[in-house]
């Protein structure tokens, strides 16, 4: 029986339900809401796209603390290689699901990754957790039916306290099945507060529309008349067959393949009716279905990306040219912004749980330089302002142009840098970020800015902000 993907039977409602593993709140209709829009998600080329996107940016230059990196999370991974995996499922969900395992003396010692799709919600404020939750074929329901409850991470939880939940759950399940910090970015709505619900969802049939255009295209390029035409022809012999056992028609067919290489146009055969009637090749315009799926495909992987809060344009759509084009683009790179920050902080969140002792600032995502995933023909034609605005670069008043880095002096700066193009804002404002990374000199970065842009030396350590 075909799944039913309409929206309102996996979002209609999250309701709690008795079940052999207590009581806990179902995640859908049918209790395989995430699993359903992850399948989705995967489906889709734009969705995956914005996602690796997502994932690039979450994960940035890593965090500022770069030696708690290579610290062991658990014996298989470092804490660099659990922060991927977790900037992998902040990219399709705001949560962050982690199993803690604690040593002999109660205290936390290993940490995983788990699911967020195999874990609910118990009334009891405890999770279940199992592979097969959410299965949508109830395969795994019946294969490998291994359920764990989990409690809640209690970081105030004594020694003592860990110990006795260690004892008890061994002799459950033969091992420790830890506890489990569940971090996330609760929805509104009757038992949202249980589950994150990610705002692409709500666009589900536009990112099965994307999918399904995609196959669209697949079936328009293997069995359309790519060629179009249409050859009509007298009745063809089907029943004589020659010494090598073809008919007449036989032979019509295999001339027919040889005119078509493996990736021509199939070619319709009609036989008339009047025998006597001469063969007729009828050419056939089919240029407006392609243009027709073109754009199809177009406006709706922008409304994917949108839907995801991924600028069009990092996800290879076509570049802005005129200047309404441009402020969308500015637009859209805030909101992008806006949507990475929310993601950055539930890292910090749950490093900051986990590791209350260590300073919360080593915790904070160094971002990427967004103006390296950019075309340079877009940069061109956007202002310095635009720039500035789309990347959060705080304006530099007392030199009469903008920059990442307000100087401590005002010093007149010459009159051609308050013209700057978009590509040269750009180069600026990276020489200054070099230089505050200490990736430049203090020589390097003023011989850059008096030799490229005809600052003065004061100028130069002024916009750098050098005393």
């Amino acid at each position: 029986m075909p799944l039913n993907l309409s929206l309102k039977n996996l979002l209609s409602n999250i309701k709690d339900r008795i079940t052999q593993d207590g009581r806990y709140y179902y995640w859908g209709t049918n209790d395989n809401f995430p699993n359903i829009v992850i399948d989705s998600a995967n489906d889709s080329g734009t969705a995956m796209e914005c996602i690796d996107k997502l994932e690039t940016f979450i994960s940035g230059d890593g965090i500022k603390n770069k030696t708690f990196l290579e610290q062991q999370a658990n014996p298989a991974q470092k804490w660099g290689d659990l922060l991927t995996a977790i900037d992998r499922q902040l990219a399709y969900f705001n949560g962050i699901t982690i199993r803690v395992i604690y040593n002999a003396a109660g205290l936390p010692a290993r940490f995983y990754l788990l699911p967020i799709q195999n874990i609910r919600r118990r009334y009891d404020g405890n999770f279940v957790y199992g592979e097969d939750l959410g299965d949508p074929q109830g395969y795994k329901m019946f294969t490998n039916r291994k359920r764990e409850i989990i409690p809640p991470y209690n970081k105030n939880a004594s020694p003592q306290e860990i110990r006795q939940q260690i004892a008890e759950q061994t002799a459950r399940y033969g091992r420790q099945v830890g506890s489990l910090l569940y971090v996330f970015i609760p929805g509104i709505g009757l038992n949202y507060q249980y589950y994150p619900v990610p705002k692409w969802t709500s666009g589900l049939n536009d990112i099965n529309a994307d999918a399904g255009l995609s196959l669209h295209e697949e079936s328009q390029v293997s069995n359309s008349f790519k060629a179009g035409v249409i050859i009509q022809t007298r009745p063809l012999n089907k029943e004589l067959k020659d010494e090598e056992g073809y008919t007449e028609y036989d032979y019509f067919q295999m001339e027919s393949e040889k005119f078509c290489s493996p990736d021509g146009s199939p070619i319709l055969h009609i036989e008339t009716l009047n025998g006597e009637s001469s063969a007729v090749v009828t050419p056939l315009n089919i240029q407006h279905q392609m243009d027709a799926t073109e754009k199809a495909t177009d406006r709706i992987g922008r409304k994917v990306c949108r839907l995801f809060g991924v600028p069009p344009i990092i996800a290879g759509f076509s570049t802005a040219g005129k200047l309404g084009d441009n402020q969308e683009l500015v637009n859209n790179m805030k909101l992008f912004q806006l949507t990475l920050k929310k993601k950055w902080r539930l890292k910090e969140t749950l490093l900051k749980e986990l590791y209350p002792s260590l300073p919360s600032e080593g915790f904070e995502t160094e971002p990427l330089d967004l103006f390296s995933f950019l075309p340079d023909k877009v940069l061109d034609k956007m202002t310095p302002e635009q720039i500035n605005e789309a990347f959060e670069l705080p304006k530099v008043e007392s030199l009469g142009i903008e920059g990442p880095t307000a100087p401590r002096q005002a010093v007149e700066v010459n009159e051609h840098l308050k013209t700057l193009t978009g590509k040269q804002q750009q180069h600026l404002d990276r020489i200054v970020r070099k230089f505050g990374k200490e990736e430049l000199s203090e020589t390097q970065a003023v011989m850059q800015l008096t030799s490229g842009f005809g600052f003065t030396e004061d100028e130069a350590k002024s916009y750098l902000d050098i005393v």
